[in-house]
């Protein structure tokens, strides 16, 4: 179904492409398997991955469907689809005094286990911090998200905060697979 591709010859997508042409991502779940959806048929199979789960260089395949398609593909092995956003929220956080902080997020990303986002200035939060992050979604009916995580990266003022939860069976899973 899939060969290896090697990247250095591999021509990069564009955004004029046909669809068909574009390359897809699949997502390697904690069973070392992905799911490949035919772009020109929408059948679906899923194979065994695990062989590409400690290459370390991205791995592009190129994916022939039975209904004679051909297709690329690039692995992802982040645990999670991250779904680019751009929304406005809020931090909350104490400080090592115990005085209660707070300021404005712009949110960049958002995935099942965590978040990514902005703020405007350096900020007085270290990794391992725990903040509580509020934000309406851009969904239909504007729905307000409370969410409690530990920052992991500070860049900056790029931030990477995961969630203390990965289940999310209300409005913001709802909006992750949406």
């Amino acid at each position: 179904m899939f060969s290896e591709a090697k990247s250095k010859h591999m021509p990069q997508p564009t955004a004029d492409l046909p669809t068909e042409n574009k390359e897809h991502r699949i997502f390697i779940n904690d069973q070392g398997e992905g799911t490949f959806i035919c772009p020109a048929c929408n059948k679906g199979v899923i194979r065994d991955l695990s062989q590409f789960s400690d290459v370390q260089a991205a791995v592009r395949l190129k994916c022939k469907c039975s209904c004679g398609n051909d297709y690329r593909v690039l692995l992802e092995r982040r645990r999670h689809f991250r779904k680019s956003v751009n929304l406005v929220g809020m931090f909350f956080f104490q400080d090592s005094n115990g005085n209660p902080m707070k300021g404005l997020i712009k949110i960049r990303n958002i995935s099942q286990s965590g978040i990514q986002f902005s703020v405007s200035s350096m900020p007085e939060f270290e990794v391992g911090d725990k903040l509580t992050i509020e934000f309406t979604l851009d969904d239909e009916d504007r729905s307000q998200v409370r969410e409690a995580g530990i920052v992991q990266r500070i860049q900056s003022n790029i931030v990477g905060l995961d969630f203390e939860t990965t289940d999310h069976y209300g409005r913001l899973g709802r909006y992750l697979f949406q």
